[in-house]
């Protein structure tokens, strides 16, 4: 029997577990976003107000699937 896991894909919606400085600013434990691509670099991904983080991959083990 094959079980699939949740996985974080384009459109999944992710919340942060600890706080993530990137380059000029801080998004707060808890800030949620969308996932809005994908490459081998990581994760795109873009809040609510519009603000964007792209090629997220050493922070993967910083996000949770909500």
């Amino acid at each position: 029997m094959k079980i699939e896991y949740n996985q974080i894909k384009i459109g999944s919606r992710v919340r942060l577990k600890e706080d993530l400085h990137m380059m000029n600013c801080m998004y707060t434990k808890g800030h949620e976003f969308n996932v809005v691509g994908h490459s081998y670099r990581g994760f795109d991904l873009e809040d609510n107000d519009g603000n964007k983080v792209v090629e997220t991959l050493f922070i993967h083990d910083k996000l949770e699937l909500i």
